[in-house]
């Protein structure tokens, strides 16, 4: 379950504000500010679609400290660094997030899809999760509440290893 809101926490750093760092930051993953369609800080124009990727690392430990470079620079937790954790409990988690979607002139991803690919490892085991969240505006929404994350973005695959395939699909196998 700890592992499961790791993974919500990480997409929810497309959708939450970076706080007053926001101003300054792009969008993870866009190097916008050098694009004609996005303003000084790299936050690209309304309604253009950007496709954006990143990488981030989140580790813990069972002290209950942890470390997350969020892969566009900010870095938060309890301690500086990996090395910092306790290494008998340490467990590391890397993200691989790909997206594409509308920013509307902020840093919020206000519509389109996030791919998530996690692989952890370390004291709590091992484990690959892939997630694909779609905003309500992608056809392949459903508008399920038992899929919904964020009101108006719902998951459309949402898979965990060893755990099975719990994606949705549109019609029966077989």
């Amino acid at each position: 379950m700890k592992k499961l809101l790791l993974c919500i926490g990480m997409v929810l750093v497309l959708a939450i504000p970076a706080g007053s760092a926001s101003a300054a930051t792009a969008v993870p993953g866009h190097t916008g500010k050098d694009r004609i369609d996005s303003d000084e800080n790299g936050i690209p124009d309304k309604g253009v679609k950007v496709n954006g990727h990143y990488t981030s690392v989140y580790a813990y430990d069972a002290a209950g400290d942890y470390y997350w470079d969020l892969g566009d620079g900010r870095v938060q937790g309890t301690v500086g660094s990996v090395e910092a954790l306790d290494q008998e409990t340490l467990t590391v988690c890397d993200y691989v997030v790909n997206y594409r979607g509308t920013f509307e002139n902020d840093p919020f991803q206000d519509s389109g899809v996030i791919f998530n690919h996690i692989r952890c490892h370390g004291h709590d085991g091992d484990a690959v999760y892939q997630y694909q969240i779609v905003h309500e505006s992608d056809p392949r929404y459903r508008g399920n509440p038992d899929w919904s994350e964020w009101g108006t973005w719902e998951y459309h695959v949402l898979t965990e290893s060893g755990a099975g395939n719990a994606v949705r699909p549109r019609s029966h196998v077989g």
